[in-house]
């Protein structure tokens, strides 16, 4: 089965647009297992249970199936997907299948596992909240900046095309103009692009086991940060978020019309198919008792592909605002999106 090329990727998101099916990218969990203690994630151990998790040979078949059913790309998260043995061999085998892949890690198994895993990916995204070791406080690893740090100039030395992204998730700690300005120079220097998230709740529910309070910056203040990264990308600093994603930032309360549940169906470590409205609350199904061809026809996805999931604007995610914007004729996320390599 052939890769899955830029051209038949718009074909099926405008499909997907205009004549919803059924989604075309897998966002999975592999793992709720994490070694890392960020304060603020909702699938810190303390309040996520992370047992009785896929196993390889139901993986491989969920992802066999997702391509025959005409998916495209696989985001791999959780936790820590990169504690998992075999992800190596999970990767390969989702390239092998045609899928475009992605990874989403704290950097902390990368170097020792570089080998196995970067071969397979086309694009890898590391978690990386400050400029200095300062991180390694952030997210609660020592030496967790050095290793990052490390694993990216090897990814650059061995396999130069492969694209990485470090993923700033800004909190009160790194929100002045003085250390996005060092990130920026930082993600310039090592040939990497940014992007540049606010904190905020994965479940649109009245969850209150995270205090994000203690994390966020202040309204004031997230304005004042992205108006940096602003002048920043304006400057030619390698900044993923469009101008319109920062713009919206700046101006808080968000707003926009969702269409993120046309395209992505996420996947916990366990089998459950997310209700992207009640993340981890609210299950659709299970992909052990519901097989994924019958899940794809569930009336909650084509509701949340319609008025129920347009309806919603709680997540401030680069990603869920910049496909909606697009999908709402706003083409700039696109042009931001061609400049960043």
């Amino acid at each position: 089965m052939s890769r899955a090329n830029a051209l038949e990727i718009l074909r099926l998101a405008l499909q997907a647009r205009f004549d919803f099916k059924h989604q075309l990218y897998l966002i999975h969990a592999v793992t709720a297992r994490c070694n890392a203690r960020c304060g603020f994630c909702a699938w810190n151990p303390e309040f996520y249970e992370g047992s009785d998790e896929l196993t390889t040979d139901e993986i491989k078949t969920l992802y066999a199936d997702a391509r025959e059913a005409g998916f495209v790309a696989l985001s791999l998260w959780g936790g820590e997907p990169l504690l998992r043995p075999d992800i190596g061999e999970l990767l390969e085998y989702a390239h092998g299948l045609g899928f475009v892949t992605h990874i989403v890690t704290n950097g902390a198994l990368l170097e020792r596992k570089l080998d196995r895993v970067v071969p397979h990916l086309d694009r890898i995204s590391i978690s990386l909240d400050h400029p200095s070791s300062h991180h390694d406080t952030l997210r609660g690893v020592k030496g967790l900046y050095g290793k990052i740090l490390s694993a990216t100039l090897k990814i650059r030395a061995r396999y130069p095309r492969k694209k990485i992204v470090f993923v700033y998730t800004i909190q009160r700690e790194n929100a002045d103009p003085k250390t996005l300005e060092e990130m920026a120079q930082l993600m310039k220097q090592l040939g990497v692009s940014g992007v540049f998230n606010g904190l905020r709740l994965e479940a649109a529910t009245d969850d209150t086991t995270i205090d994000l309070d203690k994390y966020n910056p202040s309204t004031e203040a997230l304005a004042g940060a992205y108006a940096t990264l602003r002048d920043l990308k304006r400057r030619g600093y390698p900044i993923v978020n469009s101008f319109t994603h920062i713009d919206k930032m700046m101006d808080l309360p968000m707003h926009y019309r969702c269409h993120w549940p046309k395209y992505m169906l996420p996947i916990e470590a366990n089998g459950d198919v997310v209700d992207c409205m009640h993340w981890g609350q609210r299950p659709i199904a299970n992909l052990r008792s519901t097989p994924l061809a019958r899940v794809l026809e569930h009336p909650r996805l084509r509701a949340l592909a319609g008025d129920a999931g347009e309806a919603c604007h709680k997540c401030l995610s680069v990603h869920r605002v910049e496909i909606s914007e697009i999908c709402q004729g706003n083409f700039e996320p696109l042009a931001s999106w061609a400049q960043v390599r």
